[in-house]
């Protein structure tokens, strides 16, 4: 049973079709970013809330080490240790994530315009089911959309549990501006990198302007029958888009 909004049982990643795109396709296989390389200089911001204060008890390595991993074993935190060596550990493991951003809807116009090249592009439909990673809530959410960063206590990253509920809001917050977007992001442990489809390719929505020589080559690469086609066309009294099966 799907834990968050049940009723979308789809979610779409918006793509151009290039030399890139087409070798992942073949592959089976996405790109997953890291937050570095994202188009918006203020993602996964977050404020640390009230003081950079010292811990005021001890913390054994076992503890750290069942946090951070094996590499925090041999610190040793004394009661007048600053939180500052925790947070950057914290944000460097944030950075090496890797994201997959996603829609709810692929008949977004301004979508098909900044990432599928101008209505050139493609976009790939995968089922959101129970089972799959993307039905999986601790992975896979949609975006909140807020005015402010939002924001940690220090201390909190002491606690595996807060610290994991920190990741997720981190990840899943962004400026109101792009609220437009209706985003998803289905999260791994390593980021710039190709991964496994996260869930099975049911469908391939094509622009309003893609040309037949990159249809054809797109349905020459995936090779799973299952696969369905669909082009894009414009509405002749309203904006917005249609499409039908190819």
């Amino acid at each position: 049973m799907l834990v968050i909004k049940p009723e979308i049982t789809s979610l779409f990643k918006y793509c151009p079709i290039g030399k890139n795109q087409l070798s992942a396709l073949a592959q089976r296989k996405i790109w997953y970013s890291k937050p570095a390389g994202f188009n918006d200089p203020f993602d996964t911001q977050f404020y640390v809330r009230g003081q950079r204060h010292v811990y005021e008890r001890e913390m054994d390595s076992e503890k750290l080490s069942a946090i951070f991993g094996e590499d925090m074993s041999d610190v040793m935190v004394s009661k007048k240790r600053s939180l500052d060596e925790l947070l950057d550990r914290f944000k460097s493991g944030l950075e090496k994530l890797g994201i997959l951003s996603l829609a709810s809807s692929n008949k977004n116009l301004l979508m098909w315009s900044h990432y599928a090249s101008e209505h050139k592009g493609m976009c790939l439909e995968f089922k959101r089911i129970a089972g799959t990673a993307l039905a999986d809530d601790k992975i896979t959410r949609p975006m909140n959309y807020n005015d402010n960063y939002p924001s940690i206590q220090a201390s909190s990253i002491l606690n595996e549990v807060d610290t994991l509920s920190n990741k997720i809001r981190i990840l899943h917050t962004k400026s109101k501006h792009w609220e437009y977007e209706q985003e998803w992001r289905h999260v791994v442990e390593q980021g710039n990198e190709l991964h496994p489809w996260p869930a099975e390719l049911i469908s391939v929505y094509f622009g309003c302007k893609t040309d037949m020589s990159d249809i054809h080559l797109v349905r020459s690469i995936i090779t799973d029958p299952n696969v369905n086609y669909y082009k894009g066309n414009l509405y002749s009294d309203k904006f917005d888009i249609y499409f039908q099966p190819i």
